[in-house]
């Protein structure tokens, strides 16, 4: 199984960690990814990639990162040939290769997509028991960062459930039809609102969150597509959102206005217990 591995050209540190941590890969190709710092926004809105007004939502490195996957999700298309990408903060299971395959078999004919490991500091939702109940996940990402060596050598008996809600593109594998699925249903970029799925606790008054990245995008879709996610997952991005060079911060939560809540004001006379509503 060849891992596409996304690496910006000024990120040779970042490089450098992956192979010191996935040393037991056997086949690993890097793929120059797009550096948003270079971008012109105008020229990807007139080849119908983003809306003029993406960067209201974006930040520039997420347009470079959603390019980088659309890249790959292309030559996929293209070729006609499953690809499987990674991202440079991942760290896989030391039995990954083995076992992604087997559990690849396990996918029906008509699969688009497998997440492999996801951001483990959001809830992850898929389908557990199917026409039943899902299930929602949360992780102790912390915990996880300081047990890195265990989670490799854990021995696992992973199996596919399908997709719902799932924050990161750390690392996937996409067929053929996926890839064209993706690139219809994802572009053009642009600012939107993504509405949670039924059954995934939400705040209060919260209507869904901003789409300020390409897992943001995908969370909006999964839902229609045939996207499974790999459960105990097979690798783990330790850093966090916020601190990757070429993602956006995490996903803020939009909620629909507050209507302006009446304010007790106390009134004179100081003896009287009489009060007033202010609204």
């Amino acid at each position: 199984m060849r891992i596409h591995l996304i690496n910006l050209d000024r990120s040779q540190d970042r490089l450098s960690e992956f192979v010191t941590a996935n040393r037991h890969l056997t086949d690993v190709a890097r793929f120059p990814a797009v550096d948003g710092s270079g971008l012109d926004i105008g020229a990807l809105a007139q080849q119908g990639l983003v809306t003029p007004d993406i960067l209201d939502s974006y930040s520039a490195g997420a347009v470079g990162l959603a390019l980088s996957h659309a890249t790959l999700w292309q030559a996929a298309a293209n070729q006609g040939q499953v690809v499987t990408v990674a991202e440079d903060d991942t760290v896989f299971h030391s039995r990954f290769e083995a076992l992604a395959e087997e559990v690849l078999k396990s996918l029906p004919p008509d699969w688009d997509m497998i997440f492999w490991g996801w951001n483990f500091d959001a809830t992850m939702m898929f389908d557990m028991l199917p026409g039943v109940s899902p299930c929602v996940a949360q992780f102790d990402q912390n915990k996880m960062r300081s047990h890195i060596p265990d989670f490799q050598q854990l021995p696992l008996a992973p199996r596919v459930h399908k997709l719902l809600w799932l924050f990161g593109t750390g690392s996937y594998t996409v067929s053929p039809k996926g890839a064209q699925n993706l690139q219809s249903r994802c572009f053009p970029l642009r600012p939107m609102l993504i509405t949670w799925p039924d059954g995934l606790p939400r705040p209060a008054n919260s209507v869904g969150i901003r789409n300020i990245g390409i897992d943001a995008t995908l969370n909006g879709i999964y839902r229609d597509l045939q996207a499974f996610v790999c459960f105990p997952p097979l690798s783990f991005p330790p850093t966090t959102t916020a601190s990757r060079p070429c993602k956006g911060p995490a996903p803020r939560r939009d909620r629909r206005p507050r209507p302006r809540r009446c304010r007790r004001r106390r009134t004179r006379p100081p003896r009287s217990r009489a009060a007033a509503w202010n609204c």
